[in-house]
């Protein structure tokens, strides 16, 4: 009997940004020079967001789970084609959290399928969401278009859940991950320069995003892999609750936002995020999206070995 899956293959399919340069390594392969200069080749484009293809297999089996969908359709679903990602075989969609640099292509995904799917995300998704910035910029309800009714009517099938939920062989969604990490605690105000605010039951307050999630896959008999949206509830606490959750304390790689690169994060977030992977010996850091250049450099100097610098069109393979 397995106790996890045999093999991972993790594909990104949107972040950031595109880097033709990057080499293969071990393991790691990329849509690089040969892909971008091929004429019957199509070349993926970045997009501020985060999309992960994540197939599992096992024995004669094959799983495919999609955690995020970035931030539009049209980015999605052109990198899907340009990779040779099937969407229509994806089997369950995560949605980290919602913001729209992670749910903004599922409308557009959905309607490109035929079969409907589950969607597994937090009811708190929902509630209307404002970004004002420093600047003196404000997003009022941004989140406006992202609805149930939306999605159901797209061909999607939600499942909300406050806890864990199995999404898939060997795989959790994890539902509200605990916050108990004093660096990692978010603001109580909504008074800040930069600030995200959420309207609960009609009252604005700091929008300390309840929703955030991550998916979990225990990969052999000790093994997980760990994936975050943008670590809203802190990329230290994300994994303890992975390993609490799985009762597993080798993690053979993180992938996705840490959230070191929002304004205003201080420098020491960052070094005491660092301190804190070294204890829990993280085997591969795959940071991306909201952790931010500087923070990603600085993780890359901290780990030289166990760093990935990521990028559009990367797949990874991490075998049991």
């Amino acid at each position: 009997m397995h106790a996890g899956v045999d093999r991972a293959v993790i594909t990104t399919v949107v972040e950031n940004y595109v880097d033709m340069l990057l080499a293969d390594e071990p393991r790691v392969t990329r849509t690089g020079l040969a892909h971008h200069f091929d004429p019957k080749k199509t070349t993926p484009i970045g997009e501020n967001g985060v999309a992960l293809h994540v197939r599992l297999e096992w024995d004669r089996y094959v799983y495919n789970l999609l955690f995020d969908t970035a931030m539009s359709g049209k980015v999605i679903l052109h990198n899907a084609d340009a990779l040779g990602i099937s969407l229509a075989a994806v089997d369950h969609i995560v949605i980290s959290h919602g913001h729209p640099d992670h749910y903004g292509g599922l409308l557009a995904l959905l309607e490109n399928r035929e079969a409907p799917v589950a969607i597994s995300l937090g009811e708190a998704a929902f509630m209307p969401r404002y970004l004002r910035l420093a600047s003196g910029q404000v997003a009022p309800f941004y989140n406006q278009g992202f609805t149930r009714g939306a999605i159901e009517s797209a061909g999607g099938r939600v499942v909300s859940h406050e806890g864990p939920l199995e999404v898939g062989p060997w795989t959790l969604a994890t539902g509200a991950i605990p916050r108990n990490v004093a660096f990692e605690m978010p603001s109580e105000s909504i008074t800040t320069p930069n600030a995200l605010i959420q309207v609960v039951e009609g009252r604005m307050g700091p929008d300390a995003v309840p929703d955030d999630q991550a998916m979990v896959v225990n990969v052999g008999t000790d093994g997980i892999l760990v994936f975050a949206g943008c670590s809203h509830a802190g990329i230290i606490n994300t994994l303890r609750h992975a390993v609490k959750l799985t009762g597993r304390s080798r993690v053979l790689g993180v992938f996705g936002g840490f959230h070191l690169g929002f304004p205003g994060t201080p420098n020491t977030k960052t070094e005491q995020t660092i301190e804190a992977l070294k204890e829990m010996d993280v085997e591969l850091l795959c940071p991306m999206h909201c952790t931010g250049m500087e923070a990603m450099m600085q993780l890359r100097a901290s780990f030289p070995d166990r760093f990935l610098l990521n990028c559009t069109g990367t797949q990874v393979v991490i075998k049991a």
